[in-house]
């Protein structure tokens, strides 16, 4: 990262399907919703990576997302959790009604006081290990289906209660505590944008909060900085590493679409296709904004979520494609005239991606050695623009 000049590392430690974070508050929850004891992280291991980012320049961001994607908390603490351990997607019902939007169920319950006991316990000790500023607190892909399984919730819900005063009263228990640990809160935008679920923008101050945007391109980054919110793009039409691989979920049809002309459908990839190279680079994250608007900005996130990425595969669907987008945040993507520089970045990152491999990163390559071998002959002389 820091010789591609990338200076946050933004860590999503936590999720539904383990929790590997050892904490001294609440140690429960990696003993029991981790995936085991040679899959942990301990306080020691923490102060490394954040030692070592340090050193190189490179700011280590923990998120611990809630209330959404904690399914592996209900190992140590069933209580708190909602629709913890259930299918996914039940049989014959629709998209809708789902409970998670793909599998490992659970939701933390904003209507039981144990929920902020853990969870307050859990920020203390993130904030304690991480000197960094900002704390992401997650609060994306908040799934209606999940909180109407859960008896207090149904309960809530029928003395016209909704799904998003439980948020706000999940946001309102826990932003003021984050921000007075000297924190800057960063939520995913749904907790901003979502059609369902979502905060009046009352409980989240524009001073203190930071919204990550991940869908609809440049239309959301417009949205959440008009608002007055300094954003985060993270885009995933353009800046999602992990897109184009398939999808993990079995006896999925979207496998076995008719054998027509032009549809092989999308593998059961819900971002596809693979994000290019080229589709990094020729993004701009502050594509129709005002000047004042562009402020907001404070930088692009290319994001590999690792579903389906392990070691074994690490550094090739980073690298070189997380350069590009480094080139065209410090750099810009065009020339004094005004023109991409599309073409001549090829060269660049060719060479580049040589050098990388040449320092033990198993880059993904570009093109042919012969190219390199032979400069220009890789060119097409007919651009589309």
């Amino acid at each position: 990262m820091s010789a591609n000049k990338l200076n946050v590392f933004h860590w999503h430690i936590t999720d539904s399907h383990s929790f590997p974070l050892m904490l001294p508050s609440e140690p429960d929850l990696a003993a029991k919703g981790s995936y085991g004891n040679e899959m942990l992280y301990s306080p020691a291991d923490v102060a490394t990576i954040v030692r070592f980012g340090l050193e190189h320049g490179v700011r280590v961001l923990p998120e611990i997302d809630s209330p959404a994607h904690t399914g592996s908390w209900a190992e140590a603490y069933p209580d708190i959790v909602s629709c913890a351990n259930m299918f996914w997607w039940p049989a014959e019902s629709e998209w809708a009604d789902r409970l998670a939007s793909e599998p490992g169920t659970g939701q933390l319950n904003p209507l039981n006081p144990n929920t902020y006991h853990v969870l307050k316990n859990v920020i203390g000790d993130v904030v304690a290990l991480f000197p960094e500023s900002f704390y992401h607190a997650g609060g994306d892909e908040i799934i209606p289906g999940c909180w109407k399984a859960d008896p207090t919730i149904q309960s809530f819900l029928s003395e016209n209660g909704t799904l998003s005063q439980l948020l706000e009263k999940f946001v309102n228990s826990t932003l003021p505590y984050i921000v007075s640990l000297n924190r800057t809160v960063v939520y995913w935008e749904d907790i901003l944008l979502d059609a369902d679920v979502k905060v009046d923008p009352s409980f989240l101050p524009p001073e203190k909060t930071i919204l990550q945007t991940w869908n609809n391109g440049p239309n959301n980054t417009k949205l959440i900085v008009s608002s007055g919110y300094r954003a985060i793009v993270s885009s995933s039409e353009f800046y999602y590493l992990d897109c184009g691989h398939g999808g993990f979920v079995g006896n999925d049809s979207q496998y076995d679409p008719p054998p027509t002309s032009g549809n092989s459908g999308n593998g059961g990839s819900w971002c596809e296709p693979f994000k290019t190279w080229q589709t990094i680079y020729n993004y701009d994250i502050a594509y129709g904004l005002t000047p004042a608007e562009t402020k907001l900005v404070l930088g692009g996130e290319v994001a590999l979520w690792s579903e389906q990425a392990d070691p074994a595969v690490l550094d090739m669907r980073i690298w070189p494609r997380a350069s590009a987008m480094a080139e065209t945040l410090w750099s810009g993507n065009r020339d004094e005239s005004g023109k991409k520089r599309y073409a001549e970045a090829m060269d660049r990152l060719n060479e580049w991606r040589h050098r990388m491999v040449n320092k033990g990163i198993r880059a993904e390559p570009l093109q042919p050695l012969w190219c390199i071998k032979n400069p220009g002959m890789c060119n097409t002389a007919h651009p589309f623009d």
